[in-house]
């Protein structure tokens, strides 16, 4: 065939072949636009729907850091010159509300410490009305905060004494020795290299609605393991069962810091003429809290408590607390401290175990006067007022 006829009769395209392009093939930037454009609609949706349900269903309060933050404030400005808990705290602290200015003629007491002073309002409120009474020719009022946070130990409270000194407290009461080995755990928690991106993510009622729903899936699984553990009636613990335990030189090191961390508090308190009440925080040897094999060797000691033979059991149960790794209260270790401490720094000292093993019918903390591991009663609260009390009383009224 001649060119010619090529020309007037074309060769038909082939069916199963594409057509040429007839324009230009989307730029990368173009083509990722129609992916992103997807995956963004998806977003928007699910952002608005959780900004829906926050109407109904407000957010889990979130401590970002946990208190680890040296930026972190337990208190917030609220209306009329109020001062007030932080919301993201609530989960750890109860609610206090005060002035900013100390009003005149008010006694106002701050108490640091752990859950232990967390779960003190009643008996703080039975201090205050005997406090008032017994100074009335002195104050017109009387106040305490409770700065007790669940699980802080010594560490984050130095932060919180650095705060409460601005608020003009005229005593300053301190109460901690069982979470130094908990707050370690607190502190691998809180992810303190990514509070600036959890910060960032917080703005999103999606991530909002996705880190409740983890953090509800974590608490019923707690609240399963502690079930199980309450029908339980052995002395070894799995509720705290860490990978990791301390080896001697650890132990030596936190307990270091313990020190080092309550004479900064006192340092700080004494720098600003603000006087401190230390005291001694008693630990149950009746049933501790001891996971694996430390609670299995503990069980030799309630042998010899069952068999009458109470000075060899204490004795025994003391240096096994003492030795124990990890453990979720007090022992003579911290105690040790403290009652050092108060004697190089001249404090008044509440000696809280003092009292609780005389007032414990074999002389065995743990048998009548305490909740839990750690945690007193309101009989062995009662104790421990009555001591912060009266030494308050001393303080003032020399």
């Amino acid at each position: 065939m001649s060119r010619k006829e090529n020309e007037m009769n074309p060769i038909p395209a082939d069916p199963g072949k594409p057509d040429a392009p007839t324009g230009s093939r989307p730029s990368y930037a173009r083509q990722a636009l129609f992916i992103a454009l997807p995956v963004l609609l998806i977003f928007a949706c699910a952002e608005l729907g959780a900004r829906l349900r926050e109407r109904y269903i407000p957010p889990m309060p979130v401590d970002v850091g946990q208190g680890f933050n040296p930026d972190d404030r337990l208190f917030v400005p609220g209306a009329g010159g109020m001062m007030e808990t932080n919301p993201q705290k609530s989960t750890s602290f109860q609610h206090q509300r005060f002035a900013l200015v100390k009003p005149r003629d008010t006694l106002r007491i701050i108490a640091l410490g752990g859950s232990s002073v967390n779960y003190l309002d009643y008996e703080f409120e039975q201090m205050k009305q005997a406090l008032a009474l017994a100074l009335s020719d002195r104050y017109k009022d009387v106040e305490i905060i409770n700065c007790g946070g669940l699980s802080y130990g010594s560490h984050r409270l130095v932060l919180i004494a650095s705060e409460i000194i601005g608020y003009a407290p005229d005593v300053v009461l301190l109460y901690t020795g069982h979470n130094e080995f908990e707050e370690l755990e607190q502190m691998h928690l809180a992810t303190l290299s990514d509070t600036k991106i959890q910060r960032m993510l917080t703005i999103s009622a999606f991530y909002r609605f996705i880190r409740d729903k983890t953090a509800q899936q974590r608490i019923k699984n707690l609240e399963q393991s502690r079930a199980i553990r309450d029908l339980s009636a052995s002395i070894p613990d799995s509720s705290r069962t860490w990978l990791h335990r301390f080896s001697e030189d650890e132990i030596r090191t936190r307990m270091a810091d313990f020190e080092k961390n309550l004479e900064t508090m006192i340092q700080l308190c004494q720098d600003n003429q603000v006087p401190v009440i230390i005291g001694t925080v008693p630990s149950n040897w009746y049933r501790p809290n001891l996971p694996g094999t430390d609670g299995e060797r503990y069980e030799a000691v309630t042998s010899l408590f069952e068999k009458g033979q109470v000075d060899e059991g204490i004795k025994l149960g003391r240096a096994l607390l003492r030795e124990a790794t990890p453990r979720h209260q007090s022992s003579d270790l911290e105690n040790e401290i403290i009652r050092a401490v108060a004697h190089r720094w001249a404090l008044p000292l509440a000696d809280v175990e003092a009292a609780i093993i005389d007032a414990e019918p074999r002389g065995i903390p743990g048998e009548t006067l305490f909740n839990d591991h750690c945690h007193l009663n309101p009989a062995g609260n009662e104790i421990l007022r009555r001591l912060y009390q009266q030494e308050i009383l001393n303080l003032v009224q020399s």
